[in-house]
Formats: C-alpha cells, sequence, structure tokens
C-alpha cells in the first residue's frame, strides 16, 4: 500500500483505526528512508499535521424525554427519558447524556444536570429542557422534552417564614393567630404568635404567593363577605393587609387551586350555593381576572384544598371530602377539570379539620394531615411518583403518624 492510499483509507472501527495509524507510521517511514537527504521534509517546523479521518456517524434513537415534577418557584424539575431506552445502529458503546435548560428560548447559565430547581426569576416563564445522548463524537442525537412549562408563583408548600419547609397555621379561641413551623425533617420547631383579633374571620386559608412578590400569604373572608389579603414577609410576619373582595358571603367554600389555569399566577376555587366550583383567577397582583365555572356540580360543601402536584408529574391537585372519602382531582392546568378523579383515602367524616400544608417528612412528596375530635395531628405520608411503580395504584400512601396533641382547641387549622 503507497503512502496515498494509506491517508485515503478511513477505518468503521477502533481496531481498523489502530491498524490505519500503523500502516501510515510503516508507510511513512519508508517514504522517509527513500527519500534524498536533502529532500527530507523538515517535520518539525513545517507546521504539517498528519490526519486520519474519523469513524462515519452512526444512527442514535432515543424515546421522547419528559419534563416532570414541581413546575413552581422553589420546586424541582426532572427529565426523565421516556419511550424506550436509547440505543444506536451500528450497536456498541455505552451511551452518555447531557442537558441544556432554557428559559423562554433562552439557555439559563449553569444548569446542565438532569433536575432544574425554579428560581423566582423564572415565574411566569417557559421553561424547557434538551437531552442529548452520546455513543461518540460523531453519534449523538439531541430531543427536546414534553412539554414546556410555565413556571408557577410560590405555592403553599414553601412555608412562611422563608426556609421553605412545611408550617401549619392555627387559630386558637382567643383569636390568636399561631405558626407551627418544621425543620423540613419531620420534627417541630417552636411555634409563634402571628397577630390577633383573627376570630373575625368565618374562613381562613393560605394561597400561597398572591400577589407576585416572591413570599407566602393569608387569604380570611369575614362574615360581611369581605375577602382580605395578609402579605407575608418572607419571615414569618406580615408586610401590610388590604381588601381584594366584597360579597363572597353567599359561597359555600373558598379555597386555594394553585395555578390551575397554568399562568403563572395563582388562583382561588369557590363552591357556592347551587354547588357550582367557579375560578377566580389571580392577576398576580393580589387580584382577580374574570371568574368562570369549572364544574357544573361539586358533590358537597366540606372545604376543598389544594395538594400541588401530589403525583409527582406535571398536575395540579384538588382534594375534596366526600361522606367521609377523601376524593383527589387532577388537571393539567388548563384551566379546567380533566375528569379525574380518586377516591384516595376514607374514614375522614369525623374530623374537624382535614388539609394539606407541604411536605412533612422531607422526602420531596406533599403530605396530608387532619386532626381528630381528640386533637390528635396526623400526618399522612404521600408516595408521589412511586404509587405508579408500586403495583397497587389505589394505594397513596407510604403510612401515617401522630405528629401532634392539643390541637383540638384550635378554631381553624390550615
Amino acid at each position: 500500500m503507497d503512502l496515498l492510499t494509506a491517508l485515503r483509507w478511513t477505518a468503521p472501527n477502533p481496531a481498523r483505526r489502530l491498524l490505519t495509524a500503523s500502516l501510515l507510521v510503516g508507510a511513512l517511514s519508508s517514504a522517509l528512508l527513500a527519500a534524498p537527504a536533502d529532500a527530507a521534509p523538515d517535520l518539525q517546523n513545517s507546521g504539517q499535521e498528519l490526519m486520519v479521518q474519523p469513524a462515519a456517524a452512526r444512527t442514535v434513537y432515543m424515546g421522547q424525554p419528559k419534563l416532570t415534577g414541581d413546575p413552581t418557584v422553589g420546586g424541582l424539575l426532572k427529565a426523565e427519558l421516556g419511550g424506550y431506552a436509547p440505543f444506536v445502529i451500528p450497536e456498541g458503546g455505552t451511551p452518555s447524556f447531557t442537558y441544556k435548560w432554557t428559559r423562554d428560548g433562552q439557555a439559563i447559565p449553569g444548569a446542565t444536570g438532569s433536575t432544574y430547581r425554579a428560581t423566582p426569576g423564572d415565574r411566569g416563564r417557559v421553561v424547557a429542557v434538551f437531552v442529548t445522548v452520546s455513543y461518540d463524537a460523531e453519534s449523538r442525537l439531541t430531543l427536546q422534552a414534553d412539554y414546556p412549562l410555565r413556571i408557577a408563583a410560590k405555592p403553599r408548600a414553601r412555608g412562611f417564614n422563608g426556609d421553605d419547609t412545611l408550617d401549619i397555621f392555627a387559630r386558637d379561641a382567643a383569636g390568636r393567630l399561631l405558626l407551627y413551623p418544621t425543620d423540613g425533617l419531620g420534627n417541630w420547631r417552636a411555634a409563634q404568635v402571628l397577630g390577633t383579633g383573627w376570630n373575625v374571620f368565618n374562613t381562613l386559608f393560605s394561597p400561597g404567593d398572591f400577589d407576585g412578590d416572591g413570599t407566602v400569604d393569608v387569604i380570611g373572608r369575614d362574615g360581611q363577605g369581605r375577602l382580605f389579603l395578609y402579605q407575608g414577609n418572607g419571615t414569618g410576619g406580615w408586610k401590610s393587609a388590604f381588601q381584594i373582595g366584597q360579597g363572597w358571603q353567599d359561597f359555600r367554600t373558598v379555597s386555594s387551586a394553585g395555578d390551575f389555569n397554568g399562568d403563572g399566577s395563582n388562583d382561588l376555587i369557590v363552591v357556592d350555593r347551587w354547588y357550582q366550583a367557579i375560578l377566580y383567577p389571580g392577576n398576580g397582583r393580589g387580584g382577580f381576572l374574570q371568574p368562570y365555572g369549572v364544574d357544573t356540580y361539586w358533590v358537597n360543601g366540606d372545604p376543598i384544598f389544594t395538594v400541588g402536584h401530589f403525583g409527582g408529574t406535571n398536575n395540579l391537585g384538588i382534594v375534596s371530602r366526600n361522606y367521609g372519602y377523601l376524593r383527589l382531582y387532577e388537571a393539567s392546568r388548563s384551566g379546567r377539570l380533566d375528569g379525574s378523579r380518586t377516591d384516595i383515602g376514607w374514614g375522614f367524616n369525623d374530623f374537624p379539620f382535614v388539609g394539606s400544608a407541604g411536605d412533612f417528612n422531607g422526602d420531596g412528596t406533599v403530605d396530608i394531615f387532619s386532626v381528630d375530635t381528640a386533637g390528635r395531628l396526623t400526618m399522612y405520608y404521600n408516595k408521589g411518583a412511586e404509587y405508579l411503580n408500586s403495583g397497587r395504584p389505589d394505594i397513596r400512601w407510604y403510612g401515617q403518624s401522630t405528629v401532634g396533641w392539643g390541637w383540638g382547641g384550635f378554631t381553624a387549622v390550615f
């Protein structure tokens, strides 16, 4: 084989590439020995490089990746493989993965892992992720994960005092509002009094960040049907309070709905006297957009509460209590209920309070609590997405435990 032929010969695999390099060295050595001394090229100073043509690219296949997780400020988003595992033809080698996260189409600096935690700067903006699988330098495939998500305002689950862990509000018989914070690992911290005179309200709940300032708030309805927003300051106190509505006295329930319509702002959901569920979309500034009905007949008048992304997916969950059953409604943040509902618990008819405030035990899933007539606070530990792989999709819980006593004297727990 002459030198020109050796330079043009391409190797389809590592063994042949090694053989090619050996032949090239041999051919070059022969050519140098045969050349006159005064005609020998100066390889050290000529600036020329000896190039070997790379292997041809192989065809890479990968199932469509999925973007899952909690699309809220502070929530963890995940890029997961979907469909089928990656493979390459001709086969050979082990795949490696790289990730690129984008915000409104622009790369997010430093966001190159398989997960991404949404920041306050992401609120109201669309986050996407691109997944690249590579077998070698020439054999790779990049796909955008389904589906890009608009990041919602901070939810109730991020807590009230700024440490992003579960806090529970309680009102005592004297009208004091108290906060019971946790360390995020299932342990209580010292309770604190947040204010007095709260017994003027017949409904109290936390909508998460309702005014768009990045901190968790509280909303109360008084006996005249007026709705008041109490703005949290992010450190366990208040900035200010003001009226945001009137004429709400005829609603059977007024509750938080999270970002139900997917526009980045937290919303409220009410049940009227005819048992219709009506969405009051938040405008992200402490007010409302045009309300509309989302269910023509809500089964009962018991309080309903949001459980965030309860199933570990992008769907938003709302729970109601129906004759002692806990019924989960999940929707895709489209502004409508999609008809999906599941009974996730029973025997809750005698509990004065049932609700959700976030993740109690630090496993990354939203839990549910109850207070019984003996004053015991019980926590129910949610499996999140793990229930899908458990073989028992009807069971959503790891278990339960009593985590507090003496809660029977409270007139509101949320």
